[in-house]
């Protein structure tokens, strides 16, 4: 706990991304890891409250549905209703398969924009890879140059996703991943119009400026957060959620 103190105090986060190894953890859990709780979602989730078999989500760059997944167990225990966008094919049809014979879900194979059309996706060279972006350069990381492939994709506006998937009035949650991307698809949002209970994003490549006026954006709506080493979880604070 004082580690915990200290990091929020020093860094204003929580470090939740980093699970305790398996060897380290007492016996029952590691006989049981479904006891762990791996990340503050579960803990948002619970307190929404809302019952599982109403609960709806749109997951925006879910890539196979398993590798580092945040919602993959939850969706599967729960059996939330929602929507899945992934703009990989390979990792598309795994998706697919991984989720098989599960009720109420939507799949896509297209990448959110600015503008329907097509957009280029960037991906590390050597096939199926877990980061794809709309950004070249994010493809590299500093000091270590690689091979950057580009493809053609389907790409759809986030109010070409809503229509086109006849996603309800209310969804409860909106999980980004989206390599940089999530600023944009954030401030593409109506919030008149559209405005998710929870939203998850990764914030880990947004550059300062980003980070900074996606946290403003959302607390002109209405959300609280929680953050963690890689992601921001914003929530919806019950008064504006009411307005």
């Amino acid at each position: 706990m004082l580690r915990q103190v200290v990091n929020l105090y020093k860094y204003g986060r929580i470090r939740t991304n980093a699970s305790t190894p398996r060897s380290r953890q007492p016996k029952l859990l590691r006989q049981q890891p479904d006891l762990v709780i791996r990340n503050l979602l579960d803990f948002v989730v619970a307190h929404h409250g809302k019952p599982a078999k109403d609960f709806f989500f749109i997951q925006i760059g879910a890539f196979d549905g398993m590798t580092d997944d945040p919602i993959y167990e939850l969706v599967r225990a729960q059996q939330w209703r929602g929507v899945l966008i992934e703009p990989q094919l390979e990792a598309f049809e795994l998706l697919k398969k991984n989720y098989d014979s599960q009720p109420g879900l939507q799949f896509y194979n297209v990448a959110i924009g600015a503008q329907d059309g097509e957009v280029s996706l960037y991906t590390r060279a050597g096939g199926m890879v877990q980061a794809a972006s709309l950004e070249a350069h994010l493809m590299n990381k500093p000091g270590r140059r690689r091979r950057v492939d580009c493809r053609q994709v389907p790409c759809w506006t986030f109010a070409t996703l809503l229509e086109k998937a006849q996603v309800p009035n209310h969804v409860d949650l909106l999980q980004i991943d989206a390599e940089g991307a999530d600023f944009e698809i954030i401030r593409a949002i109506d919030f008149r119009l559209f405005k998710p209970t929870i939203i998850r994003y990764e914030h880990m490549v947004l550059c300062e400026r980003d980070r900074n006026a996606c946290l403003q954006l959302l607390a002109q709506h209405g959300y609280r957060f929680l953050l963690e080493d890689n992601d921001t979880t914003a929530y919806l604070d019950s008064q504006a959620a009411a307005a």
